[in-house]
């Protein structure tokens, strides 16, 4: 091997880049964004539902198994919501210390709008 094949780079190939790209979104995403998407799913294989009718206990259990299923993404997507909620909040405070609630920028502010002011 010659010196100048030792430095040769491999390109990326298109599906090593949709699979960077998605596992960089899957980061950022909540689980009740896939709990979401699960949902025409669950619809599709109960929808045999209505074939239970000799077999309560199948019904029941079927029926039960996607309430379940439905009241668990309700806690979760709400779980979600609180938590972006005071992320923002959060957030919002630290931005807000840091500009107008800081003392110094607050005075040198003050300072600038008098200055700009026009005399009466």
């Amino acid at each position: 091997m010659t010196e100048s094949q030792k430095h040769i780079t491999r390109s990326k190939t298109l599906w090593e880049y949709i699979i960077k790209g998605f596992i960089e979104a899957h980061k950022r995403r909540p689980l009740s964004f896939y709990l979401l998407l699960l949902i025409p799913v669950v619809l599709l294989l109960g929808a045999h539902i209505a074939d239970y009718r000799d077999a309560p206990l199948r019904f029941v259990t079927l029926f039960a198994l996607m309430l379940l299923f439905f009241w668990l993404i309700i806690v979760w997507a709400l779980n979600d919501l609180f938590t972006l909620y005071r992320k923002h909040r959060s957030e919002r405070r630290a931005v807000y210390l840091d500009t107008i609630g800081n003392p110094d920028f607050a005075a040198t502010l003050g300072k600038e709008v008098r200055k700009n002011v026009p005399e009466k």
